[in-house]
Order: C-alpha cells, then structure tokens, then sequence
C-alpha cells in the first residue's frame, strides 16, 4: 500500500479533469468532472466541487453502495448532504466505484468475482488522495460518507489515514477488520440505519461501541429500509421535522471545523 505522501503525488500525476455543470444556480455552483487511477490501475471517475473561498477547505468523500451510483447522495442542485456540506465551505468528491456508473469500464460491477469486488478499498484510498491533494483543500481534514457494503471497504481504506477525520456510515456492512480499525481510529462515525436493517443494525451497533471518540453518534430509524433511500423516505414521511441527512452533514461540517480549530489554537 501506497504511504500518504506517494498517494497524493500519485493522484496528482493521474488527474484527469473536465469541467461540467450540475445545477448552476445563481452562485454558479459547478462540480467538475474528474477521473484518477488506483494502485491497481482501475479508472476511477467522479465529481469534485471546491469551494471558491480563499484558503484550505475540509472535504468530503462519497463512496455509494455497490448496487447504486454517485447520484445515490443527490448533488448540489438540490438540498441534502452535498448541499448543505457545499454551504458549510467543504468540498466534496461523490465518485463512482470501481464497475459502477462512469467508472463501469473495463468491467461491470456484477461481472467481477468476490476478490476482485474487496478493490473498492483501493477506489477509496485513491479518492482520498486525490481530494487531499487539491490545491484548495486541507489533507488533514478529509471525511468519508459510505453507505452499505462499500462501507467495509472504506474504513478498510480510510480508518488509519491520518487525512480522515470523520465518517458517516448509512446502513454500513463492517466485518471484524473494520470494527478493528474503527477501534484503532481517533476519528468519530456517525452511524445511520433502520431497525428492520438487522445485519446493518449489528454492525452500525457494533461500530458505534468499537469507537473511542465521544463525538461518535449511532441513530437508529424505522421502517425507512437501507442506505440513502432513508433520507427520501424520512423527507416524504416527516415532511414537517428536520433531513436526517441534512443534520448528518452538519455534524460532519462540525467535526471537520472542529479539528480546524483545535490544530490552530495549538498553533498559536
């Protein structure tokens, strides 16, 4: 595995972009179409919004679940995490893993064998060194928003590097070799899930316990199935209470700032 510094040097050389945009408001909010390369060589493509503001931003990588796509979280044309991260002035990566959407060549997802399938990790690990490596975002403060099984794979990826410092984890699936790198992380997890979700309500259970921070959450719904469909069903159900996943991305905007705030003050 790559070490930090290569990882950004690697995702700097293998950055290819064009700039596309997905819901120009009046304030011109523009995701630019990116693609980099993993370890293993799998294209990897996605879409990136950088804050316009001056100086480093925090920012976030999208990791969906294996049978969605990067628009599983919505964009920024419309309310929901990418949004309301964008307006906290974070920066944010939804790409499409690796056999899924506008990364699906060489491959498809459903063709690769069970082995194969464990290289989304590598996806994630490249996605946070592409991110980190952008001129106007701060390395040191990188989340990651995984839903389902590709949750497994990106604490896998993310857990112990130093450039994460908070996760969101929708319906996640971990395995004993995530809960131990949850345990071994200082970054806090908000966990997300529907109680009839029963293999994601053990494991969202078990990652919430396994961490050490006590900026940590575990909320746990009903009748709202799994993954990011919970947040339109809340939306349609509860029209009158708050997003869920607007208020998910608000804590993770607050951990980000947060670990700002504590490196700065040690600064001075």
């Amino acid at each position: 595995m790559k070490g930090p510094t290569a990882a950004l040097r690697s995702a700097t050389c293998l950055a290819l972009m064009s700039v596309t945009a997905t819901g120009i408001a009046a304030d011109e909010v523009i995701e630019r179409e990116v693609a980099f390369k993993t370890s293993d060589g799998w294209r990897i493509k996605g879409l990136l919004h950088a804050p316009k503001d001056e100086g480093k931003a925090p920012g976030v990588v999208f990791v969906h679940a294996s049978r969605h796509e990067s628009d599983a979280y919505g964009n920024l044309s419309a309310p929901g995490i990418p949004q309301t991260l964008s307006k906290h002035g974070i920066a944010t990566l939804r790409i499409d893993i690796r056999g899924r959407g506008a990364s699906r060549e060489p491959r498809v997802f459903n063709s690769l064998a069970p082995a194969e399938r464990d290289g989304v990790r590598l996806d994630v690990e490249a996605a946070i060194g592409f991110l980190a490596a952008q001129s106007g975002v701060d390395a040191k403060r990188i989340g990651v928003i995984a839903e389902q099984d590709s949750a497994n794979e990106a604490l896998l990826a993310a857990a112990k590097d130093k450039h994460v410092a908070a996760f969101i984890l929708i319906s996640g699936r971990a395995g004993d070799e995530a809960k131990k790198a949850i345990a071994s992380s200082a970054a806090p997890v908000y966990c997300m899930v529907s109680k009839e979700d029963r293999r994601g309500f053990q494991d969202m259970t078990a990652a919430y316990l396994a961490s050490k921070s006590k900026h940590s959450r575990l909320r746990v719904f009903e009748g709202l199935a799994m993954g990011t469909t919970m947040f339109s069903a809340w939306r349609f159900e509860r029209a009158d209470e708050p997003p869920i996943d607007e208020i998910a991305a608000e804590w993770m905007a607050e951990r980000l700032k947060a670990g700002y705030k504590t490196r700065h003050m040690k600064k001075r």
